[in-house]
């Protein structure tokens, strides 16, 4: 029977096989590589999974939004693979995306794709982004053609695959609280991985990493150790702790059921302890910063006042006295608000330094050139030499003042329409409250980059895209939810 253009979520209906043979040929796929890894290596593990392979295929077809929800979960473990792999991990994003469009363009064979909703101002920002990036290309400072095409990879080309591909696979809004319920159990699965490293120990190949790979320079302090769960490093966990806490907190007002509610604060709860025990100073610009953006957004004066008081509270607290300065978390937290601090009086010289090299390169200094991997890639650079520790100098370092502008521009962009839409366009609370926390999250770990190379990293980076993607998708769960005959709210209500 030919596929029809009915929306997405109507399509299952068409399938022969009940759902409950789907789903355990698929429990029985999991147990079979499982056994095959166990009797015969890899190469029984690959050949078992064939058939699982054809099943996810299958449901994928038929059910888009879920293949997207599994893109967002592979994205948020590859970095757990590098210490087991050879390969570079970014080959698995570039398979989930690949398989993705693979998804929707036999859909398209048939009709019922809705490419139409791709076409926002947030694809042409990402289009614009792309094609300054593809030119630097033609920068006589640029590395090698391959270094500078991966360095293109993670700049933009993720940006505009993963925005087209939300855009079209979530058609209906029970998407996005779905999309945060799963997020909701990666982050405790993420923290429950922390704990393990803080209360039981590191694992054979972490150990390997943090003693022979030179890990330990960075985690293992004499202020104390820095946990980084299944994450590239502490810096890439913290932040994507305090992203979880900011988006799910502010979600939580949102939820009609008091469970989910609850639920949500827990976890919340949760990635605020992962984010303090990272040891990640920067981190903490997240919540300061998502937080304030929500409190503006909100335009209530209860809530900005609240909101004022515990976020002025809270600086006062880690700024203006020493209460609890003998417990190490509360210590490398305070330290985050002091300048004169080594690790930041050192990054204001770094970056001295590359204002004088950068005078006289508006287009950068080239792909490739900038942060650790000029050392590998570019060793002859002027910048290889000079750290940039951070998402934003780097993209200065390699695309030049021309360049930051346009990215800036982009990220403001996006975060400028989320705020709009939160105050004056969106109607049904819960995709208004839902729109306002992953704004003041996108808005948290931007802030939270100048102090460190994030934005950019997996799994934070392809996050932004998707939760961006959904900020402009707002205004279609917005008519899918509210009848259209209400009139614009003009605040954030307090509860859905």
């Amino acid at each position: 029977m030919p596929l029809n253009k009915q929306p997405f979520s109507q399509w299952p209906a068409e399938l022969s096989v009940p759902r409950l043979a789907v789903y355990g040929l698929l429990l029985a796929g999991i147990f079979a590589v499982g056994y095959a890894t166990l009797r015969f290596g890899l190469a029984g593990a690959a050949v078992a999974c064939l058939p699982m392979v054809a099943c996810v295929t299958i449901v994928a077809v038929y059910r888009p939004g879920w293949a997207m929800l599994g893109l967002f979960t592979i994205n948020y473990f590859i970095m757990a693979l590098r210490h087991w792999v050879s390969f570079p991990i970014g080959l698995i994003l570039d398979a989930a995306i690949l398989f993705n469009f693979a998804v929707l363009l036999f859909r398209t064979l048939y009709g019922g794709v809705g490419w139409s909703r791709a076409r926002n101002g947030l694809t042409l920002a990402a289009l614009l982004w792309l094609i300054y990036c593809v030119l630097e290309l033609t920068n006589p400072n640029a590395a090698a053609f391959g270094v500078a095409m991966t360095a293109i990879r993670s700049y933009a080309l993720y940006f505009l695959l993963i925005v087209i591909l939300t855009a079209v696979s979530f058609d209906r809004y029970k998407y996005l609280p779905a999309l945060l319920g799963l997020w909701s159990v990666l982050t405790l699965l993420a923290v429950g991985k922390a704990c393990i490293q803080k209360f039981i120990g590191f694992s054979p190949a972490e150990i390997n990493w943090l003693f022979y790979e030179g890990g330990r320079t960075t985690h293992l302090l004499s202020t104390g150790v820095r946990y980084f769960s299944f994450f590239s490093d502490a810096a890439n966990f913290g932040s994507s702790m305090g992203l979880s806490m900011v988006v799910l907190s502010i979600a939580s007002l949102y939820y009609r059921n008091p469970w989910m509610r609850l639920y949500m604060v827990a976890v919340a709860a949760a990635a605020c302890y992962g984010m303090l025990i990272s040891g990640t100073r920067s981190a903490l610009a997240v919540p300061f910063a998502g937080y304030a953006l929500f409190i503006v957004m909100s335009r209530r004066v209860k809530i900005i006042l609240t909101g004022a008081v515990l976020l002025l509270g809270v600086f006062l607290f880690l700024n203006y006295t020493t209460i609890g300065q003998g417990n190490a978390v509360i210590r490398r937290a305070r330290s985050a608000f002091n300048l004169q601090d080594k690790s930041f009086v050192l990054r204001m010289e770094n970056q001295a330094k590359l204002r004088t090299i950068m005078r006289d390169k508006p287009f950068g200094a080239g792909l490739g050139h900038g942060g650790g991997k000029a050392l590998a890639y570019a060793p002859e650079a002027e910048t290889s030499q000079i750290p940039t520790d951070s998402w934003f100098v780097m993209v200065w370092v390699e695309t030049g003042i021309v360049g930051l502008l346009l990215h800036l521009a982009v990220l403001c962009y996006a975060v400028g329409r989320g705020v709009f839409l939160v105050m004056y366009r969106l109607r049904d609370s819960r995709v208004k409250g839902f729109t306002a926390a992953l704004t003041a999250g996108i808005f948290g770990v931007a802030v939270a980059s100048y102090a460190n190379e994030i934005f950019g990293q997996i799994p934070n980076g392809a996050m932004m895209y998707v939760f961006m993607a959904l900020i402009f998708l707002s205004p279609r769960f917005d008519r899918e939810l509210a009848p259209t005959d209400q009139a614009p709210a003009a605040q954030i209500p307090g509860k859905a």
